[in-house]
């Protein structure tokens, strides 16, 4: 029997659900870089008040959004889908402020920011 995950616009089934959760998995990777989108777009917006960057931020949290509750779905376990969906984010964040030279990154932070992607690799492996 297929398992479904329904959704207003589209439908994804597929026939064993070890594969509908490495599509919940790749979801979650997708959903850290929208958080991206909205965190470091927040830096653009103005005071929310330049439409453009207004857009990018609020689309780019509601996709965000979106790649969290449908790994939930998918039969990942809630905490795990969190913590790894926010422990992406949280990195991926980091990275890409100090890419744009936003945030300066320090040892120390690159020493918290390995203990993340750990704590997000350890969370995959036991899930």
């Amino acid at each position: 029997m297929a398992a479904c995950i329904l959704e207003p616009v589209w439908v994804v089934c597929l026939e064993r659900s070890d594969n509908l959760k490495n599509i919940g998995w790749v979801v979650i990777i997708l959903g850290g870089f929208f958080q991206v989108g909205w965190s470091v777009g927040l830096d653009y917006t103005d005071g929310m008040t330049n439409l453009f960057w207004d857009t990018v931020v609020l689309i780019s949290l509601l996709m965000s959004m979106l790649c969290l509750s449908i790994p939930m779905r998918s039969g990942i376990n809630m905490s795990t889908a969190y913590a790894v969906w926010i422990g992406l984010g949280v990195v991926l964040t980091i990275v890409t402020s100090a890419l744009l030279g936003i945030e300066t990154v320090t040892v120390g932070m690159a020493v918290f920011i390995a203990v993340i992607l750990a704590g997000v690799v350890g969370l995959k492996l036991e899930s």
